[in-house]
């Protein structure tokens, strides 16, 4: 477990105001802060975070800033949480990859091309690899934001028969990518791609 070195001391004012900003009615922002707190622990965790309750600290801790701070009115805030959330990730996804690259850790091998334009290379390839239906629902499910992707989310759902639907078809597609990918970076690396 890493400490981060900006963290904040958490006083009683600034997480009421978070609360409240999470809810209005005392009651239902409790129970918003810890499903908040499930969801975005969960969330972490499916990223392979080592410390998934870390980096959610470190997001309630963003945001109470961003509330003290003011500014713009946000609409939906449990959607910009998982925003902030998603940049803590990247920044966190980034500072493991420069303690490795300064050789904290051994790597197996030198890789020619990085990692990740490989990765991309074969998620590309990947995609084009799934069933058009699959192809369809994914490329439309990721491509869209804000309120354009809840409707497209909808459309695709009502197609599927509901919200739980798609999300188990979007899950066992990134299964199906994911173990794509993984074995298309092994035969990369091995000189056999495509």
């Amino acid at each position: 477990m890493t400490q981060r070195k900006s963290r904040r001391q958490l006083t009683p004012e600034a997480f009421g105001r978070f609360l409240e900003w999470l809810s209005g009615d005392n009651l239902t922002a409790v129970e918003a802060y810890q499903s908040l707190r499930r969801r975005l622990i969960r969330y972490f965790g499916q990223k392979a975070c080592a410390d998934p309750e870390d980096l959610f600290d470190e997001t309630v801790d963003i945001m109470m800033e961003k509330i003290e701070q003011g500014g713009e009115r946000i609409v939906n805030p449990i959607a910009y949480c998982f925003g902030i959330a998603r940049n803590v990730w990247l920044q966190d996804v980034r500072k493991r990859r420069s303690v490795s690259m300064d050789g904290d850790f051994a790597s197996p091998e030198p890789q020619e091309p990085s990692t990740s334009e490989q990765e991309l290379a074969c998620l590309a390839h990947c995609v084009k690899q799934l069933p058009q239906s699959d192809r369809v629902v994914i490329t439309r499910y990721h491509r869209s934001q804000g309120s354009e992707k809840i409707e497209t989310r909808k459309v695709l759902a009502a197609g599927l028969g509901g919200m739980n639907a798609l999300r188990i078809k979007v899950c066992r597609i990134r299964k199906e990518l994911r173990t794509c990918v993984v074995d298309c970076v092994n035969r990369s690396a091995r000189g056999k791609f495509r």
